[in-house]
């Protein structure tokens, strides 16, 4: 083995710049200008059309869809064209509801050809418990405006990473990234065949039916329904009935749904770039103990009704219900006494300005916590995977799904967690940027 002698590295001097490289530079800063840089260069001003903070919205029409679902139609509020995307990434509007700082991301079922002739198209079907959902479907009129974050996420197509035959799974809102690729193909801008399946409550509640119908004469699309109210499911074997080439996949739907794909796509052998998924509706969670006076007022009237309801009833059917509502009463106590308590922990919140002390349960999202309390915590894709929300856990326990969890290997050591999909299990301690 050769000898490894001194002489073989860089002279002293060397060395000694190398060594002097911290205060050298910190005397440079110390010579510059207080000045803020001159933010009106031209490049300074394309940088920041094409990648804005943030984007004013103006609603230029709704459409009244199937199945409690709306459609809007955005433009920029000030004439703009409107940031490019790329087919299948999302939005993120902000809200400020009862005092609420909330965030909720949506699919752009539009194309990017679209964005330039000023125009995005997001979906919103009406969930039973949101918040967002229901303020935007019962409240919002054309000519309002909405802030929102430039479209973001990796749900997209690669030309050089995906393969040339795309297959789209896709249930309820989640045909919304799908339409978007679907008008990429159509309109030349990708070079992909497409086939996308589409399990549908049934013929009647097709979101986007005509357009969808439209975009498959499109000798690159095919359109696959699958009714379920017939039964049918998407398996294996139907997607290899009508795709014969190696493919990538890209599923979208709720949990449930996106876990049984899985499931029959092991029984191929796909690699692990060749299937991306999204999940929508299990994630975007409200918080629970805020009910509105909609909500309220139809509980009033189930249980007037109910009191009608018994009144009318006989007294023999009284006495054997009496009988049968004390053996429930009891197992009902009994379930109670038995059904775990649901602890609350106590969240000291550090931002570069302010400190918060909050409360959250621990079947609540830390995110849903910050958001109850006017907390304006940077949010996006709210399922785990952009980072956005990115955030310090000081002190505490808390605990992630596994499956969601897309954290960097770096950021677990480093006590780094994405509130989105973060729950305590202790009393804790965390850093947030606003």
């Amino acid at each position: 083995m050769k000898e490894l002698k001194i002489s073989s590295f860089p002279p002293n001097k060397d060395f000694k710049n190398f060594k002097n490289i911290a205060s050298n530079r910190q005397k440079i800063i110390n010579k510059t200008s207080e000045v803020q840089t001159n933010t009106n260069y031209q490049m300074n001003l394309i940088a920041n059309n094409i990648y804005p903070d943030s984007i004013t919205l103006i609603i230029k029409n709704i459409v009244n869809e199937v199945d409690n679902t709306k459609t809007y139609y955005l433009a920029n509020a000030y004439g703009n064209k409107l940031p490019i995307f790329k087919p299948g990434q999302y939005i993120t509007l902000i809200f400020n509801i009862n005092n609420m700082f909330l965030s909720r991301p949506y699919f752009l079922s539009s194309s990017p050809n679209d964005a330039i002739n000023n125009v995005y198209r997001i979906s919103v079907k009406n969930n039973p418990n949101g918040i967002v959902s229901n303020y935007m479907n019962n409240n919002l009129k054309i000519n309002d405006t909405l802030n929102c974050l430039p479209a973001d996420g990796e749900f997209n197509l690669s030309s050089i990473r995906d393969k040339k035959q795309i297959v789209g799974i896709c249930t309820s809102i989640g045909i919304c990234p799908m339409i978007s690729f679907a008008r990429a193909i159509y309109e030349k801008n990708i070079d992909k065949l497409l086939t996308i399946f589409y399990l549908v409550k049934d013929q009647n509640n097709i979101l986007y039916k005509k357009e969808l119908d439209e975009l498959a004469k499109n000798q690159d699309i095919k359109i696959v329904y699958v009714n379920k109210s017939n039964n049918e499911k998407i398996d294996i074997s139907l997607i290899k009935s009508y795709v014969t080439s190696k493919f990538t996949v890209f599923a979208c739907g709720n949990k449930d749904f996106i876990s049984e794909i899985k499931s029959e796509l092991s029984q191929v052998n796909l690699e692990e770039k060749d299937f991306r998924c999204e999940i929508v509706n299990t994630i975007i969670e409200e918080p629970q103990d805020i009910i509105t006076e909609e909500v309220k007022q139809e509980e009033i009237e189930v249980i007037d009704e109910t009191k009608k309801q018994n009144n009318v009833k006989t007294k023999k059917q009284n006495n054997a219900e009496t009988k049968e509502q004390n053996n429930v009463e009891t197992k009902t106590e009994e379930t109670q006494e038995n059904k775990p308590q649901i602890n609350e922990y106590n969240i000291k919140v550090f931002t570069h300005e302010n400190e918060f002390n909050i409360k959250c349960k621990e079947d609540e999202t830390i995110l849903s916590a910050l958001e109850k309390n006017n907390i304006k915590a940077k949010s996006k894709c709210r399922n785990g995977k952009c980072g956005y929300c990115r955030t310090l856990l000081i002190w505490g326990n808390i605990k992630v799904d596994e499956e969601l969890d897309n954290r960097r290997k770096t950021d677990i050591k480093n006590n780094y967690i994405h509130p989105c999909i973060t729950y305590p299990t202790s009393d804790i301690t965390i850093r947030v940027d606003i």
